[in-house]
């Protein structure tokens, strides 16, 4: 099938819009449109648009690798350059700092005139105050001390007091410039916004800058606009694609409930990126996985990556309990010279890297919880990932780790055209999850949070104690606490993100569907989707199973023409381990039950359907691989056509028996675990022996004359000089034998002592290798037992053989194999070389 894509190449890009509208009660000239240039940048047209020295607040609302940043830059240097002004540059996070002090320094403004935030704290900063360049943090502006302290420093506030005064006494003319915006917003809660007004006398003007806005960040531009005498302009630039400057975007979807250090879909992807030469970065939404990867070097994807680095930078917070417990600058910042593990590069930062994979481990489908989600790094939802995707800036490829998305309501699409709805759905279903949903996620636009928002302030929340807050303010509360229900605008900056990321799927809640439809749609500015891991679905009907089995086959392994003849190099239970994983591997398996119910059909799972598929592929092996065997005839043919038969416990040990008969140990002894296993059913063999040699002959009046056992084995049952050749064939079979564990054998077994432990095995003996009914003597000791019927022979021919090694004569096998099958007798060499080592 044909990535969907291609069907909405000129699709428009959704993105979220700042409209004047949106700020009724504030001064706002019509929005400007502004085009990137023809290498997508932004930086002349709007460079164009903005007036220096005019006092208001601009909103730059323009996509990821725009070059918004380069452009504010620029301003910087204008601003510099005329004596009047001192510039704050307010960066989101301490690490993007350093970054914004070199691009400055390249723009030749003397680093005399630059002050850093890192400074504050860690040493005296002489005659700060005649710096015309301040690099900080929002938080720093604001006053915001972090979660567990209650005031900011003193050296913070002695800071800016003095630069107020500076500014006040000297005439300087202030511009803030808030870059990331979208990374500041938890600064601007109403307590700490009184410390911007320390800068009323002073500001000229905001300049305000992201590509993903939300909600809440239109109370933070109201907030700052109130300090430039309400004044706003908005610039806001196209989305455009240039497809010479996209990523490949793979979306590897990985349904485990969580992922580890040695998570094999992971793993394996690491280890073939690393085959091709790329230089990997991996952002993990999950500081605890990143540690565990860089930690454990000799297993999982940390082996993998240190095959190929010497070392593994950790981008991962040094905080302690919110401490950093020196006040050296942190080391675990990004490093475009190392392969870097992590989660503090989702924003801010540029990977600029050749030949580069960047890997990014999305939260799995287990952590998604009842009330809170532990996204990790990706907790705010969908912006969160635009960001992540763009930190990639040139050409590269970007994988994506993700759990299948949940059911779509394709109903709510807003497709014009009927094609791309039904391109859209067959992809979709094609990668979701199929577990069956309460809800399934509708599609949302953006425009749309601000209305999604307001409904649930007004109808859920203060719907709820509308009548309490009515009556609260008919009362004279003079000198008592203030208590004023917190109106909708401060709602929305402190919750509103957190409710849509949580309630709306689309928004947050499951960020696969989301990624999913972006891809299918493209709406990645930066990235295109070529290729993905989605699984194709193979549903199997109760009864039918072996049916949709041989389907299987004809689809699709007897056409693969470098899969079905390592066939010819395993013996049964390889060929049925290989196939299995192929199935399981390779597809989204599916058990149909008679009342048409779907359930999914798990590699590990111990549910009834499985246990039913499973018995289906044992009998598989049978019929497919020994077609001349009567039993097939009787067991998974009915009026000549193929139905569900079954291979069970009893035909598993007559034949383990049939085999074990003409082994030699001899034969096996260079591998352990065959040479365990022959001698297994061997002493098998020896007690079944034991239970026909202790047959006696009874003649009734009724029934004649028959054979007859005991239910209960005698004293002499296992000689006791034999008693550990016993233990071992138990051991085996109870421990390594991984098909008698789709038994029920195991149970039986299990916890009993062990004279216990020989009776059980004793009764399963007399039910699987002999047929038999229930009998009681009637007169003398009234001995309860079986009466043999018959004892079921020992097959002689064509039966699975789950007990010899690999035939690994290469040299023996049919004339023209090598040329029918297009494998040469070097690959083949190679494949009995690699079955030998495993």
């Amino acid at each position: 099938m044909e990535l969907p894509n291609i069907h909405f190449e000129d699709f428009p890009i959704e993105f979220k819009q700042i409209n004047p509208e949106d700020f009724p009660n504030f001064h706002t000239t019509e929005k400007i449109i502004i085009s990137p240039d023809s290498n997508g940048y932004i930086k002349t047209p709007l460079t164009s648009h903005i007036k220096l020295h005019d006092k208001n607040t601009v909103v730059i609302n323009a996509g990821v690798g725009q070059g918004k940043t380069t452009a504010i830059i620029d301003i910087v240097k204008q601003y510099y350059d005329s004596t009047d002004y001192i510039v704050f540059l307010a960066s989101p996070f301490v690490s993007l700092v350093e970054q914004y002090h070199k691009d400055i320094l390249q723009k030749e403004i003397p680093e005399r005139d630059v002050f850093r935030y890192e400074v504050l704290g860690n040493e005296e900063p002489t005659d700060f105050w005649h710096k015309r360049i301040h690099i900080v943090t929002a938080n720093c502006l604001l006053g915001n001390p972090g979660e567990d302290a209650f005031i900011n420093s003193s050296a913070k506030r002695y800071y800016l007091n003095r630069l107020v005064k500076y500014c006040e006494k000297h005439g300087k003319k202030v511009i803030f410039i808030y870059d990331e915006i979208h990374d500041a917003i938890h600064n601007f809660k109403e307590k700490y916004i009184f410390n911007l007004w320390k800068w009323r006398n002073v500001i000229l003007k905001n300049y305000i800058i992201s590509a993903t806005y939300n909600e809440a960040s239109k109370v933070v531009i109201e907030y700052l606009a109130e300090l430039t005498d309400d004044k706003i302009q908005i610039i806001e630039s196209e989305r455009i694609r240039f497809s010479e400057k996209q990523s490949e975007l793979f979306l590897h979807y990985n349904n485990e409930q969580y992922y580890t250090y040695d998570d094999k879909t992971i793993t394996d992807l690491v280890k073939e990126l690393i085959y091709l030469g790329k230089d990997i970065d991996i952002l993990s939404y999950s500081k605890t996985l990143a540690d565990n990867i860089i930690k454990n070097r000799d297993s999982g994807i940390g082996k993998e990556l240190y095959s190929k680095y010497d070392k593994i930078n950790n981008c991962t917070s040094e905080l302690v309990l919110n401490q950093r417990n020196d006040r050296a600058t942190p080391q675990n910042r990004y490093n475009s010279s190392m392969c870097n593990v992590g989660t503090n590069f989702k924003t801010g930062v540029s990977i600029k890297k050749e030949n580069h994979a960047y890997v990014i481990i999305l939260p799995p489908k287990g952590a998604k919880m009842p009330f809170k989600n532990n996204y990790g790094i990706f907790s705010g939802g969908i912006n969160s990932i635009i960001q992540a995707l763009a930190r990639q800036r040139v050409k590269g490829e970007i994988h994506l780790i993700l759990p299948k998305p949940k059911d779509f309501d394709f109903e709510s699409l807003h497709f014009e055209e009927v094609e791309k709805t039904e391109e859209f759905k067959e992809f979709y279903t094609s990668v979701m999850d199929i577990q069956e949903v309460e809800y399934k996620v509708k599609y949302l636009t953006l425009s749309s949070q601000n209305e999604l928002l307001s409904a649930f302030y007004e109808k859920e929340i203060k719907e709820n104690i509308k009548q309490e807050i009515d009556f609260v303010k008919t009362l004279d509360r003079s000198n008592k606490a203030r208590l004023d229900f917190p109106e909708y605008s401060l709602f929305k900056l402190d919750e509103g993100e957190a409710v849509l990321a949580k309630k709306y799927d689309f928004f947050g809640n499951d960020l696969s569907s989301y990624i999913t439809y972006c891809a299918i749609t493209n709406q990645f500015i930066n990235c295109k989707l070529v290729s993905n891991n989605r699984m194709s679905t193979l549903i199997f009907k109760y009864g039918e199973i072996q049916k949709g089995l041989k389907e299987y086959c004809n689809n699709y392994y007897f056409k693969d023409d470098r899969r079905m003849p390592i066939y010819y190099f395993y013996n049964d239970a390889q060929f049925y381990n290989i196939f299995r994983d192929d199935l399981f591997n390779n597809f989204q398996l599916i058990f149909q039950t008679s009342s048409g119910q779907k359930l999914p059909l798990k590699k590990n799972g111990t549910a009834s359907h499985n246990k039913q598929f499973e018995l289906q592929l044992l009998s598989l092996v049978q019929h497919f691989g020994y077609p001349n065997n009567p039993v097939n005839k009787y067991k998974y043919f009915k009026d000549g056509e193929l139905h569900d038969g079954l291979y069970d416990r009893s035909q598993y040990f007559l034949e383990g028996l049939a085999h074990a008969e003409r082994i030699n140990i001899d034969d096996v002894q260079d591998n352990p675990l065959a040479t365990r296993r022959l001698k297994a059913f061997k002493f098998l063999s020896f007690l079944r022996q034991q239970i026909i040699s202790s047959q006696q002959t009874i003649t009734t009046a009724q029934q004649g004359t028959f054979q007859f056992v005991l239910n209960k084995p005698d004293a002499d049952f296992i000689p006791q000089d034999r008693i550990e050749e016993f233990r071992e064939m138990l051991k085996h079979f109870l421990e390594e034998d991984e098909i008698l564990a789709k038994y029920d054998f195991k149970t039986r077994i299990v916890k009993k002592e062990e004279n216990k432990q020989i009776e059980s095995l004793y009764c399963i003996m007399i039910e699987d290798l002999f047929k038999t009914e229930s009998y009681r003597e009637a007169f003398g000791e009234r001995r309860n037992g079986k009466k043999i019927l018959h004892i079921k022979p020992i097959p002689s021919y064509g039966v699975v053989d789950y007990v010899s090694l690999p035939d690994y004569d290469y040299e023996s096998l049919p004339e023209g194999f090598f040329e029918v099958n297009a494998l040469s007798e070097e690959e083949v060499k190679n494949i009995t070389e690699q079955i030998r080592r495993n």
